[in-house]
């Protein structure tokens, strides 16, 4: 045991003399993989045992430079504190007897002085830096230029990651302080440290290794929110290997006030249309199956086979809208692009060919007997094909533009989705939040609302391409725009709104 009394560097100091031949098999562990990354070898702290020593002069200075940071913040703190009393004291007295107290004009004059005067200069000096504080901050600024790099920590994660090769160390064993037989508590490792030497084995393809430190990392943290750190680094692991059931797991664990990366909500969708696509979510319909007389005056001697899923949103099915013809013309003379491809990676998002086809005014015309909505400004038909695992993870259709950009351009008030073949098995359009599927049949076509009618966004439209397993899918959409429908569909305030979006 070293002495309780020795300064903290000098511990340090002689545990690492004590230690020598331990660490000096690290230290050449450390040194053996410098090629791993380009550091600056005039400060290389992992490669040496006597840079190792200066980095605990390092730390004595931030530690004394800290300590000076929190002197100054206290000093500051107590004065206000010790004023603050004083005020309250005041305050409660006016509160007590407020009719007698503001009954003598020197207390008026008093609060009108104290509330205009006193707490503004209370506010200033709240915000105000203290010239001492400055010193530390700049104190701490230039010494950021001593401290080790990230080339310093990977090689520092790789001298760990050789230890327990060379001795077949395992992570729960550097974790509890356990070195080759040597047992020192006082030594354990982190969640942090855990977490970092979790990211390292990832970097480099140890994904087995890299789950056990997550695993300990987990353990060690007690904040949710530190929690969340680990789920969403391992879950990124497991989706990247394909186990999206057990990355799902993770996923769930974010708290409600944490908003999710792109890379997370890019996941999450691919995750989620995987969970809904293997479901059986057909909801029984209690809705109704009619013929539509009643959109346009053509309606009223062609009615249209129509059948209801959704009434928030309205959303409903039309039989027999599409022809044979129709879809011959469309499928022979389109030119499909691959859409599998977002500059020059390969897209998880969406895997298909599509085609903008030259818009028929047949089938505009269609669409407004469908839906009584006019096609003006809307955006061109889009044929779409789906091979073999072609898919569209969860996704809305409304565009969601800020105020000035959505006067100007408009966002997609309804879709219309045209199926124009059957396929042999999957290829369904899911929508999870409404627990409603919808599977292809040649010549249908699905209509939905993507707004509320007062305007705001319906998120219940989320919905996904399910991954086509055998044939082929084709699909032609039609995204109609808001703007020429203001006498169609006139906004209403607050209607279709939910309480917690109305508050």
């Amino acid at each position: 045991m070293l002495p309780s009394h020795l300064p903290i560097h000098l511990k340090s100091e002689m545990y690492i003399l004590k230690n020598l031949p331990f660490i000096g098999f690290l230290s050449a562990c450390f040194t053996s993989c410098q090629g791993f990354v380009k550091s600056n070898p005039e400060k290389s702290y992992a490669a040496s045992t006597m840079e190792l020593m200066k980095l605990l002069e390092v730390e004595d200075e931030l530690v004394d430079n800290l300590n000076g940071y929190v002197k100054t913040l206290k000093m500051k703190f107590n004065l206000m504190e010790r004023s603050l009393i004083d005020m309250s004291i005041e305050h409660r007295e006016m509160k007590s007897e407020y009719e007698s107290y503001l009954g003598n004009p020197l207390n008026s004059f008093r609060l009108i002085h104290r509330l205009h005067t006193s707490w503004r200069k209370w506010y200033q000096y709240a915000i105000r830096i203290e010239n001492n504080a400055l010193v530390h901050i700049e104190n701490a600024r230039l010494m950021r230029k001593m401290l080790p790099t990230s080339s310093d920590l990977q090689q520092a994660c790789r001298g760990i990651h050789d230890l327990m090769s060379f001795y077949d160390l395992k992570p729960e064993e550097l974790a509890a302080g356990n070195l080759a037989g040597h047992s020192q508590p006082e030594t354990g490792l982190t969640a942090y440290d855990c977490l970092a030497l979790g990211e390292f084995g990832v970097q480099n393809r140890k994904d087995d290794l890299a789950e056990a430190w997550y695993n300990l990392s987990l353990t060690r943290f007690e904040d949710i929110f530190d929690k969340y750190q680990v789920h969403k680094a391992w879950a990124l692991l497991l989706a990247k290997n394909k186990q999206l059931t057990e990355a799902f797991h993770h996923f769930e664990n974010k708290p409600e006030e944490i908003v999710a990366s792109n890379e997370v909500i890019h996941f999450e969708g691919v995750l989620a249309t995987k969970q809904n696509c293997t479901a059986v979510i057909q909801k029984p319909s209690r809705l109704h199956c009619r013929y539509n007389t009643s959109t346009t005056p053509f309606t009223r001697i062609a009615p249209l086979k129509m059948e209801e899923l959704s009434l928030d949103p309205y959303m409903v099915v039309f039989h027999d809208v599409v022809y044979d013809t129709e879809i011959d013309g469309m499928l022979n003379s389109s030119n499909f692009g691959i859409s599998e491809s977002v500059s020059g990676l390969k897209s998880e998002v969406r895997t298909s060919k599509d085609s903008h086809i030259v818009d028929s005014k047949t089938l505009n015309e269609r669409v407004t007997d469908m839906t009584g909505l006019s096609m003006e400004m809307s955006d061109p038909f889009s044929l779409i094909n789906y091979g073999l695992g072609g898919h569209f993870i969860l996704h809305h259709d409304f565009h969601e533009y800020t105020n000035t950009t959505r006067l100007k351009r408009g966002d997609r008030i309804a879709t219309v989705l045209f199926y124009l073949g059957e396929v042999d098995s999957g290829g369904a359009t899911i929508f999870p939040m409404l627990n409603i599927t919808v599977t292809p049949k040649k010549g249908s076509a699905v209509f939905w609302y993507n707004l509320h009618n007062s305007g705001a966004v319906n998120s219940k439209t989320l919905h996904s391409a399910c991954p086509v397993i055998s044939g082929s899918k084709y699909v032609l959409t039609k995204w109609i725009n808001e703007l020429p429908q203001m006498f169609v569909t006139p906004c209403m305030k607050d209607s279709n709104l939910h309480l917690s979006q109305i508050e």
